[in-house]
Parts: C-alpha cells; sequence; structure tokens
C-alpha cells in the first residue's frame, strides 16, 4: 500500500506518540535505536548519518512483543542537532510502503503508547 500526504495516513488523522519502537536499516543485524515519535503516517528518529531530503529507505521497526516490521520510508526534513545531543541529525521520515497486514499490528503498539501533544 503507498500512503501519501493526502491518504487515508494523513498525520492530522493519526497523532504521534511516543512509543517503545525501535529501528534499524532492513537487512541489517545489530544495533538498533528508539524511535523519537511515531504515527501510522511516519517515524521520527535520531541519526548520525546525513539523509538527502526525499531519500527513500527501507527500515525495520522492532516492537516491544519481539515482532519486527519491515517499511519503505522517505526522508521528509532533516535537521542538524545541537552539539552535544543524542545524534548529529533529527529526521522525520513518512511511510510510503506499509504492508496491509502490518497495519493493525503497528496500529495496536500506538493506540498503547501516549500521544505527544
Amino acid at each position: 500500500m503507498t500512503t501519501s500526504k493526502k491518504s487515508k495516513f494523513d498525520r492530522r488523522r493519526f497523532p504521534r506518540v511516543k512509543a517503545p519502537v525501535y529501528y534499524r536499516p532492513a537487512g541489517v543485524f545489530g544495533t538498533s535505536n528508539q524511535t523519537s515519535n511515531i504515527s501510522l503516517a511516519g517515524v521520527r528518529i535520531y541519526s548520525n548519518k546525513p539523509f538527502k531530503k526525499s531519500q527513500p529507505l527501507e527500515i525495520e521497526l522492532l516492537l516491544p512483543n519481539g515482532n519486527s516490521l519491515k517499511a519503505i520510508v522517505r526522508v521528509v526534513w532533516i535537521s542538524a542537532l545541537p552539539p552535544g545531543s543524542e545524534a548529529l541529525y533529527d529526521v522525520g521520515l513518512e511511510f510510503l510502503n506499509i504492508a496491509d497486514d502490518v497495519i493493525p499490528k503497528l496500529q495496536s503498539v500506538l493506540e498503547e503508547s501516549s500521544p505527544i501533544e
């Protein structure tokens, strides 16, 4: 399924939440990092890598129940963080392709988490 700003996954319809979800590049075992916040429209992460705006990525989301989900995302925005921050960049990623069977799994985690105000 493809999502866009005019789709049913519009971020205005799906608030961002702080959830215990981790991410890593798809197919890479090893270190994962916690997401800053997440919604059905996308995810905000911290990164030490300087991604380019509109760059597509394949990521794996690691859910609290031990399941993992793969998603194709694109970089919507990237901002440098001040020295001493936990990473070099603050990055907003939009879900471009997420399988229909993945949506309920992600949604259940999001519904158990607190919205960001």
